[in-house]
């Protein structure tokens, strides 16, 4: 299956070397892509630290456009507040939602994330 790997996978990865054989495999595979939420949260941070290489690997990745449905957003942070998901921003459902919109899984570690691609289809894998 291919993926968007959150921006907590990322900073794990290449911070403590967590997660290093999940990702380094889909990497290999090339299953792996990137929308420009992520990368607005990742390269300003890489830049300014100089992390060369976290720039340069997530340069390679293919990004993604971003198609936001504004009217589908509103309708998931509904469905997520009416099931006690109650601390999810916007920019973690858009996320979601181009996961599901170009039929990717979603590799994070964050419980609200998890949570999120439950409730609308998305497969995320968390290991």
């Amino acid at each position: 299956m291919n993926y968007i790997i959150d921006s907590n996978i990322w900073i794990e990865f290449f911070n403590r070397k967590n997660y290093f054989d999940s990702v380094s495999e889909l990497l290999i595979n090339n299953n792996v892509f990137m929308n420009k939420i992520i990368l607005a949260e990742l390269v300003p941070s890489a830049q300014l630290k100089k992390e060369l290489e976290l720039i340069e690997c997530l340069s390679g990745i293919e990004v993604l456009e971003l198609n936001i449905d504004w009217d589908e957003i509103i309708e998931i942070q509904i469905q997520s507040l009416k099931n006690g998901i109650n601390k999810l921003g916007l920019l973690d459902i858009a996320i979601a939602q181009n996961a599901r919109q170009n039929n990717l899984g979603l590799f994070t570690i964050d419980r609200h994330m998890i949570l999120v691609c439950n409730l609308i289809g998305v497969e995320c894998r968390s290991v």
